[in-house]
């Protein structure tokens, strides 16, 4: 007697489901922003029932930050990508700045969800932490490069950081009128301006 085929599922079937809820909250952050998040639906998305993502992630705030840690490591690799053929030191500082501009450019919900509240306040996310500061060191490199002293080195990129991170939140929030077309120029020119003020 022929044995009876298992019915077709329809759940999504992974590999690895971490890695699978992360896309989906990607695609979701981008598409809708950051309220359209949801565990359920990202159990949706993903095909499996809810109990599953909660495996991973006991809260939203735990995806988030996970959300937030691959954001600043894909922007690590961007200011890696842009700054890999300058000169050190200021040339170094203003491709990263620009690149900064554009990573939030092409991402603006992901940068917003990075720029935005601190997730890591009780120091539950260490490996977010861990990825905020590799990103960074492009520009840690630069300013030691340009002769800062090794004691400065944290205080003169933070604030070089948080400065392009305003300017480009304006400009994303279009609080700040610069033409698409010369964005990266004006970036540049804040990039530059910084880097003489507290280099």
């Amino acid at each position: 007697m022929a044995t009876k085929a298992p019915p077709k599922r329809d759940t999504f079937r992974h590999g690895n489901l971490l890695e699978a809820l992360v896309d989906a909250a990607l695609e979701r952050l981008e598409a809708e922003g950051v309220e359209s998040i949801s565990l359920r639906d990202l159990a949706a998305d993903a095909g499996v029932n809810h109990r599953a993502v909660y495996r991973h992630f006991p809260d939203k705030l735990s995806l988030l930050a996970l959300v937030a840690e691959r954001g600043w490591r894909r922007l690590a690799q961007r200011l890696e990508k842009c700054t890999a053929r300058k000169a050190p030191g200021e040339p170094t500082l203003i491709a990263g700045g620009v690149g900064f501009f554009l990573f939030a450019r092409d991402n603006p919900n992901l940068f917003h969800l990075m720029a935005g509240a601190r997730l890591n306040t009780g120091g539950q996310f260490p490996d977010l932490d861990d990825a905020v500061a590799a990103a960074f060191q492009i520009f840690a490199k630069g300013f030691a490069d340009i002769g800062t002293a090794p004691d400065l080195l944290i205080e003169r990129t933070t604030v070089f950081a948080a400065a392009l991170q305003g300017v480009i939140t304006q400009i994303l929030h279009r609080r700040l009128r610069v033409a698409p077309a010369k964005a990266k120029a004006f970036v540049a020119d804040v990039s530059r301006m910084l880097v003489k003020g507290i280099g």
